[in-house]
């Protein structure tokens, strides 16, 4: 079902789109183009009404609110929706974005169940879930703590945003994961500088 469609400039990153209905931020879409299907992101969602573009004071809004009213077409639903990359390619864990941006025209879509948890809730080995999609609540949110483990991981936001229950989300698991097992562990002795001891 289409939700809209791309209008005015797009770029690889970033398309801006009238849709049928307001878009929550923090929404899924798909834009379907010819390189593949694009994964996006709603980032911003705006309404706006020709009927009250000029309305100056409380008489000329009631008169404006009857107008709205009669007229369906009076209400226009805009969204800037940032792109994460091909489909296919976020389902394999790469986050490829398009080389030409989507053309102005080029329709819009919900993505379905199935694709959102084959990107977001993996049911292989070593994933664990910190939690549910914003705006998608039946889709659980899981992380790779393989790769969490075998590399560096930085957790950047801003104050109040999470970072600290997102640590302890992510610690809980890997307990969860480790309960009943035993750690093997090789240390290099020759790595390690005495001062640090």
């Amino acid at each position: 079902m289409s939700l809209g469609y791309v209008i005015g400039e797009s770029k690889p990153t970033f398309v801006t789109a009238l849709t049928s209905r307001p878009l929550s931020v923090g929404e899924y879409i798909i834009i379907d183009t010819e390189e593949g299907k694009i994964l996006g992101l709603v980032e911003k969602s705006k309404i706006s009404s020709a009927a009250f573009a000029d309305v100056r004071n409380f008489d000329e809004a009631a008169e404006s609110t009857e107008i709205a009213e009669i007229n369906k077409r009076d209400k226009t639903f805009a969204s800037n929706i940032g792109i994460l990359g091909f489909l296919d390619k976020l389902q394999k864990g790469q986050s490829i974005i398009p080389a030409i941006p989507p053309i102005p025209g080029t329709e819009i879509t919900q993505p379905t169940k199935q694709e959102l948890e084959t990107i977001f809730s993996s049911q292989e080995k070593g994933w664990a879930k910190i939690g549910n999609l914003l705006r998608n609540k039946t889709i659980e949110a899981k992380v790779n703590l393989d790769k969490i483990v075998s590399r560096h991981l930085g957790i950047l936001a801003m104050t109040g945003m999470g970072k600290s229950n997102l640590v302890s989300l992510v610690a809980k698991q890997i307990g969860n994961l480790l309960r009943n097992k035993t750690i093997e562990a090789k240390v290099n002795l020759d790595k390690i500088v005495s001062r640090h001891l």
